[in-house]
């Protein structure tokens, strides 16, 4: 059996609304017998328009050199997909990466039927480490909190891979795992609440003055 814990990067936004685009995917696969890493993936993926602006660069360590070698949304995910194997359970540090994926998969066609098995593993792991605090603890201080000297650079999605990866084998005996399938439904309840959100309508942030 073995886990797959993965990290997305993505491009910085500056609007309200902008869409998120992946830019590099980072991952470790995890022998759970073992308790080692047995495996990296890692790929840098350029948006539409053939370009990854120097702001975004920057803040995930990505090098002209890595652009280069940068591929389609397309090619990048169906080769983090083909370096799975059927039973590996996917794990991420929060939720978000997981909604990510399914939301651009969904925009530009790519099937989903690849991303089973997924486990937000901050839950466990923040609580195991800091039962006190009730909300989502960030990785770095996860990382601190246990002891762990973090590998790399913030931000790089392969190192932020490892270094969850870490975290996750410190509890590996004390993490549960579940099964489970991405369904037509997920896909829906997600966009559904896309809609909602961006319906919501923005309260003022002072009260409105009655007019005398």
């Amino acid at each position: 059996m073995n886990v797959v814990v993965f990290d997305l990067e993505l491009v910085k936004r500056f609007k309200i609304g902008q869409l998120s685009t992946i830019v590099e995917i980072g991952a470790c696969k995890v022998d759970y017998a073992t308790k080692s890493i047995i495996d990296q993936f890692q790929i840098y993926i350029v948006p539409k328009g053939g370009y990854v602006e120097k702001s975004t660069r920057a803040f995930i360590n990505m090098d002209k050199e890595d652009m280069k070698n940068a591929v389609s949304f397309q090619v990048g995910i169906e080769s983090f997909a083909a370096w799975l194997s059927k039973d590996d359970y996917l794990c991420s540090w929060g939720k978000d990466d997981r909604l990510h994926i399914i939301d651009e998969c969904v925009r530009k066609g790519v099937n989903l039927d690849w991303f089973n098995n997924y486990n937000d593993i901050q839950p466990q792991i923040g609580k195991l480490l800091l039962p006190e605090v009730s909300h989502q603890i960030g990785l770095k201080t996860a990382l601190h909190a246990a002891g762990i000297e973090p590998t790399g650079k913030a931000h790089r999605g392969i190192d932020d891979a490892v270094n969850t990866a870490k975290l996750f084998i410190r509890f590996i005996d004390r993490i549960t795992l579940r099964k489970n399938e991405m369904t037509a439904k997920d896909i829906s309840n997600h966009f559904n609440k896309k809609m909602i959100r961006a319906r919501k309508p923005v309260r003022p942030s002072h009260p409105t003055m009655k007019k005398p």
